[in-house]
């Protein structure tokens, strides 16, 4: 008797083939929680004056500093991801499961956000954080690389190099030494950026047929 090989066990091995907008409304809703949840580890503590209430708003302004650092890193997660779609109309496997992965850390950034809240002046708070972001990062850029259309896959510089994985990624080395000095590194991730786009643009341009 032939032994059927189509069950739930193997069903996860099987190819995916998924329009893209479902995808996309998965990806919105994982970092519509993710922000909300940043939300929630902001509280303050009621019943407090005096010295202890000072003290407890210098603590809400540090986790007002760590969410407006996760949710501009979220939201720009979340530009990118869209763009990096931009030129695929159906999801098969390969870029289902780097997306599978990128949503998975994603919807972990709110614990390296806290870690780094309370453990920031140690090795642990940056490095956790700048390990989590840079991997978002670079799997950006993989699905960037594969959502490319084949036309355009001549060169590799027509997609924006990954910068901001690269920055945050080397912080994890630096935190060993300062952590200080690992969370002020990732502020050259603005600028490296910006320089990877507009090379990226740039080689786009001259690979592009004179009209």
């Amino acid at each position: 008797m032939r032994r059927d090989t189509t069950g739930p066990s193997t069903y996860w091995l099987e190819d995916v083939d998924l329009p893209k907008h479902r995808v996309l409304a998965l990806a919105d809703a994982v970092i519509a929680i993710a922000m909300t949840l940043l939300v929630l580890d902001i509280e303050l503590e009621g019943g407090l004056s005096g010295r202890a209430l000072s003290d407890a708003l210098d603590d809400v302004w540090r986790q007002m500093g760590t969410f407006l650092l996760s949710a501009v890193v979220i939201a720009s997660f979340w530009r990118v991801h869209h763009a990096s779609l931009k030129g695929v109309e159906r999801i098969g496997s390969p870029l289902f499961w780097l997306n599978v992965l990128f949503l998975v850390l994603i919807s972990l950034v709110p614990f390296p956000t806290r870690v780094l809240q309370d453990y920031g002046d140690q090795f642990l708070g940056p490095a956790l954080y700048g390990a989590v972001i840079g991997a978002a990062s670079m799997l950006l850029y993989l699905m960037e690389l594969l959502s490319t259309p084949r036309r355009e896959r001549g060169s590799w510089r027509t997609v924006p190099l990954p910068t901001v994985a690269v920055v945050f990624l080397v912080s994890v080395g630096i935190a060993a030494l300062s952590p200080v000095a690992a969370m002020y590194s990732w502020i050259a991730a603005v600028p490296l950026s910006a320089l990877g786009q507009w090379y990226a643009v740039r080689s786009r341009r001259a690979a592009s047929p004179p009209a």
